[in-house]
């Protein structure tokens, strides 16, 4: 990751869940994301509304997954080990208690 992308998640992180919303239906709306990106803001509606699960298969195309293999991503920084980050996360689990 760039400095500047580290910098804006960690700008991100401090909004309210109603400023990340806002942000999201921003960045949605902008042109830098092609029309085939989902509605997000008609999405959320749809599930607050109860559409049912049938509903949204036929209104969608879901993609299937069949190999695990496709799903992994190669994004993990060489320098952190996985022991370090189970570390981090029992110790921001044990904080939130």
């Amino acid at each position: 990751m760039t400095p500047q992308f580290e910098a804006a998640i960690a700008a991100i992180q401090l909004l309210s869940s109603t400023e990340c919303q806002q942000l999201l239906q921003i960045l949605t709306q902008s042109n830098s994301f092609s029309n085939s990106q989902p509605d997000f803001t008609t999405l959320s509606t749809q599930f607050l509304q109860g559409t049912t699960l049938k509903q949204l298969l036929a209104n969608h195309s879901p993609t299937t997954v069949d190999h695990l293999q496709g799903l992994a991503a190669d994004f993990w920084p060489e320098e952190d080990s996985i022991e370090d980050f189970l570390t981090f996360v029992r110790q921001q689990r044990q904080e939130a208690i």
